[in-house]
């Protein structure tokens, strides 16, 4: 029995509560991760339940990121399980509220979206998808805002000192960015107005593109040649902006430059067969067409062509303009029609003295 106690006291109990404080934050760790996916559906069928929410567990946008924050929680509770100094406990403690601020950040901005049941009203809105997405990130904005005030707070800064220096620099920095507050301010009118929807085709100043893209500052159209340009907001609505898609029809029109040679009676006769080509056209509106002997240069008979076609979409109406042309030149080369352009004549006339010096010249 002596021995025993021997050996015992020889044993460091330090050592002994070190080990064991191993062992039970090992295992509080292992616990977590090995039953996080449970944690998760537990709390998510509990809120399931008290909002009568019929969905599934693992279909919410919660289940994954909450599955993972209880690795975090494993972890932090591990560590509470060693002996530390009261400065690196303060620390650690500091750091997991930072984490739990930036999980229920992001928890909350994965509800944003605009398919949330709060943007419903805009469902029959027309400009649905840019009204959502503008707002969704204001609204996330907003969220990550108070979130970094709170984390600052955390961290502990005195924001008393910045929120008074706002009044001398706040001056400075609305004068650095009236251009952004102006796009900012122009995004909300755009979203009013609404004169573009997203996938309209419009014309912007000498832009012209889909429009992909509404942000706060800017939108964004791709041009025909695929390139994406960026236009500030504020620039649309101090410019004009046509948009091609309020269109029921377009309107094209072109004139045709015949030769001099050309005789009365066939520019008649090709007036009339262009009236009749494009009314048999099923693109064509029949009551818009107008042709007729516009003008005569000095060079040209004019013949104007005036209509519409019922195509608002610009690359079919590349297509129809173009099969149009194509029935007219047809139509030209049928009748043996040179069609002009610019020329200038000139005549030299020498008078009976100027012909008998140049020959005694010679």
């Amino acid at each position: 029995m002596d021995k025993i106690h021997a050996i015992l006291r020889q044993i460091d109990i330090r050592y002994v509560i070190t080990v064991f404080n191993i062992q039970i934050a090992i295992a509080v760790f292992l616990i977590f991760v090995i039953f996080r996916g449970l944690f998760s559906k537990i709390i998510l069928k509990m809120i399931y339940w008290l909002t009568k929410n019929k969905g599934k567990v693992k279909e919410s946008r919660v289940y994954k990121p909450l599955s993972n924050f209880f690795i975090v929680v494993g972890l932090y509770c591990a560590i509470r399980m060693f002996d530390i100094s009261l400065q690196t406990l303060a620390n650690i403690n500091t750091l997991f509220e930072i984490i739990c601020i930036l999980f229920i950040t992001n928890v909350i901005n994965s509800f944003i979206t605009k398919d949330a049941k709060w943007l419903k009203k805009y469902k029959n809105n027309q400009n649905h998808d840019a009204t959502s997405n503008f707002l969704c990130k204001i609204a996330r904005f907003i969220v990550w805002v108070i979130s970094g005030y709170i984390i600052i707070k955390e961290l502990g800064y005195d924001l008393t000192g910045l929120v008074a220096g706002f009044g001398i620099g706040g001056v400075i920095l609305s004068l650095a960015a009236q251009d952004t507050v102006k796009s900012l301010l122009s995004g909300a009118v755009i979203l009013t107005d609404k004169p573009f929807d997203i996938g309209d085709y419009i014309e912007v100043g000498n832009y012209k593109g889909t429009v992909v893209d509404i942000t706060f500052r800017s939108t964004r159209i791709k041009a025909v040649d695929n390139s994406v340009i960026t236009i500030p907001n504020a620039t649309i609505t101090s410019e004009y902006v046509v948009n091609w898609n309020k269109l029921k029809n377009r309107r094209l029109e072109f004139v045709l430059n015949l030769s001099m040679n050309t005789s009365s009676e066939k520019i008649k006769n090709t007036v009339e067969k262009i009236k009749l080509i494009l009314r048999n056209n099923p693109n064509v509106l029949p009551e818009t067409v107008q042709v007729s002997l516009d003008g005569i240069s000095s060079y040209s008979s004019d013949i104007k062509v005036f209509l519409h076609v019922n195509e608002t979409n610009y690359i079919r109406f590349l297509s129809i303009k173009e099969k149009i042309y194509c029935d007219i030149l047809e139509l030209v080369e049928r009748e043996n029609i040179d069609l002009a352009y610019p020329t200038q004549t000139v005549y030299v006339k020498n008078t009976e003295a100027e012909i008998k010096k140049d020959t005694q010249n010679t």
